[in-house]
């Protein structure tokens, strides 16, 4: 995989070319490309689970309208792909197949500073996140080649620990209300999700929509790379 970033723009472009209408993945669908990418599926393996549920659709002249119908596909093919490695004596290339190709040094110390200074513009303690951010920073700084995936890694880590500052802080009846909104946005997902899987992703839904209502920028590099930096 020669870019990191790619694995949620490729998963996106050929979801809209299979159902051949150009409607934009919603955010919740990226929280589940995100849960595939960090459970370390491929991005080939993603693509046959993607295809092999059209094809069942089709024959049942129907079209998935969300990427939560081809999880089980995506599973089993990530399954089958597992046990043909077995034995193989090749080495596994998933989505974390990534050492610094694509990332700019400079535009990532822009993209923290951004993120830190957005922290600072708000009025609740965000010392630890600062901290955090802080360090990552002066560690970045002195590498000569940066390791995309580690950053990611890191920023999603801080951008948890600021959203459970943002939660502990909102008002009890809001929070309630993000919570409702987001358990009805996740419907759909119930049935396709194993548990385990609906709750990371209800979970880390919440957080993204806690960070939106604070109008606090996503903490990862794909952001840095679509344009979202602050």
């Amino acid at each position: 995989m020669d870019n990191y970033f790619n694995y949620f723009t490729e998963v996106e472009e050929h979801f809209i070319r299979r159902r051949q209408k150009h409607l934009l993945v919603p955010p919740l669908d990226w929280c589940l490309i995100e849960l595939w990418k960090d459970s370390g599926i491929p991005i080939h393996v993603v693509i046959r689970g993607i295809d092999r549920s059209f094809e069942t659709a089709r024959s049942r002249r129907t079209s998935p309208r969300s990427l939560s119908y081809c999880h089980p596909a995506v599973t089993q093919a990530f399954e089958e792909h597992q046990r043909a490695m077995v034995g193989s004596g090749e080495e596994e290339s998933g989505p974390d197949d990534f050492q610094g190709r694509g990332v700019d040094s400079a535009r990532v110390l822009e993209h923290v500073d951004g993120l830190a200074a957005s922290l600072r513009e708000r009025p609740e303690d965000f010392d630890a996140p600062l901290s955090l951010l802080s360090s990552l920073r002066q560690e970045a700084g002195a590498r000569e080649q940066l390791d995309g995936r580690q950053i990611d890694q890191d920023l999603n880590h801080i951008g948890v620990l600021v959203a459970e500052v943002l939660r502990d802080g909102m008002d009890r009846k809001r929070l309630r209300s993000l919570r409702s909104d987001v358990r009805k946005e996740m419907k759909i997902y119930k049935r396709h999700l194993s548990r385990e899987l609906f709750q990371r992703m209800e979970e880390s839904c919440l957080h993204r929509k806690l960070r939106e209502a604070a109008e606090i920028p996503e903490f990862s590099l794909l952001a840095m790379q679509t344009g979202e930096t602050p």
